[in-house]
């Protein structure tokens, strides 16, 4: 049940019979918490009507998608752009109840086939569309306060960093040649702990997208070789080879967080090869409509039983047994951008990561 009264209903509904309807409907059920015995009531019959009715003081939203001035999912669209808080349930006929299922899915709390309202149901329906509306509210501020703390304690741990490499790098002159291995191996943790705050920052830019990304052409050869220019002056010991021309790689749809994918892959390549010297081979093929960019290792490899678990798939990406959030990280957004990546043995030794991308048609 609600914890918060609906008092307010606005109906917007061009049929009479229906609207009359709907009303007694609402006052023949019992309402609990409010005064008097069942919600207010506001009918209006059209869209530019409903846009003037929508104050704060509604608490809920019955639509008609079918009104004499708008019609579909395009007039929910138009009610929930007004800006107002109240949910909003729609209501179809019986020979459209996909479009009730297309609503939902486009900002509508829920839906109502006609024929088949009854007084409980309807109250059911408008209580618990209230319900999940405020949870949905609280979980957004919730979310909101998460973000601000994950961005102070991410700034503050790169500020902290920065200061042990600075130390670190003064004590290269005081540190005699045996000390010199244990220093190396606190930088190289110091650079670790920044890659990890910008792996977090952009999975969280994921997790808040509540739409499809808005995929756009990205330049993949930029990209590419401003992680591979990356990736060397992180890994002094590792040769990062480049097979082909970057500048002939083609423009791909994807979004600007592309470059967290090949971050990732070349950090995992190097952070997990087992070998004094990292060997990284990058290699890119256009293939019609789709590019491939492979990154070969000489790396201990993965067990065939663990390709699909080091990318998290199957269960919760951060409870997974893979490498961490930055596969998973990678696996999710070349989803998103309608590709794929696949993991594969290199030879003699090691994995190969081919990330196959969708090019500018």
């Amino acid at each position: 049940m609600t914890t918060t009264p609906l008092t307010q209903l606005l109906i917007v509904e061009d049929n009479p019979a229906d609207a009359r309807l709907i009303q007694e409907y609402i006052t023949e059920q019992s309402w609990p918490n409010i005064e008097p015995d069942s919600p207010a009531i506001e009918h209006v019959e059209r869209l530019a009507a409903a846009r003037d009715a929508l104050t704060d003081d509604i608490d809920l939203v019955l639509l008609d998608l079918g009104l004499p001035d708008s019609t579909g999912v395009e007039t929910l669209d138009e009610i929930l752009s007004a800006g107002a808080l109240a949910p909003v349930v729609v209501m179809t006929g019986l020979d459209d109840e996909g479009v009730g299922v297309d609503a939902v899915e486009h900002g509508a709390q829920d839906y109502l086939v006609k024929d088949d309202i009854s007084p409980r149901l309807l109250q059911q329906t408008l209580q618990y569309a209230v319900r999940r509306e405020e949870q949905q509210q609280e979980l957004r501020q919730r979310n909101t306060e998460l973000a601000l703390l994950n961005q102070v304690v991410r700034h503050d741990i790169r500020n902290d960093v920065a200061v042990i490499v600075g130390w670190g790098d003064g004590l290269r002159a005081h540190v005699d040649e045996a000390g010199q291995d244990s220093l190396d191996r606190m930088l190289d943790a110091c650079e670790h702990i920044t890659s990890i705050t910008e792996t977090v920052g952009d999975f969280l830019s994921v997790l808040e997208e509540d739409d499809d990304p808005e995929l756009h052409p990205v330049d993949l050869d930029s990209v590419l070789a401003n992680e591979i220019e990356k990736a060397r002056s992180a890994y002094d010991d590792a040769t990062i080879t480049v097979t082909g021309e970057l500048q002939d790689a083609p423009a791909v749809m994807a979004t600007d967080l592309l470059s967290s994918v090949f971050r990732n892959i070349l950090n995992n390549a190097v952070s997990h090869n087992d070998k004094a010297e990292p060997e990284i081979t990058v290699s890119i093929e256009a293939d019609g409509g789709t590019v491939s960019v492979a990154i070969a290792d000489n790396g201990p490899g993965v067990p065939d039983t663990q390709k699909d678990e080091i990318f998290g798939r199957g269960e919760m990406g951060l409870k997974s047994s893979g490498s961490g959030i930055g596969l998973y990280l990678v696996d999710t957004l070349v989803e998103m951008y309608n590709g794929s990546v696949v993991l594969e043995d290199n030879e003699p030794t090691g994995s190969v990561f081919t990330v196959r991308l969708n090019t500018v048609s």
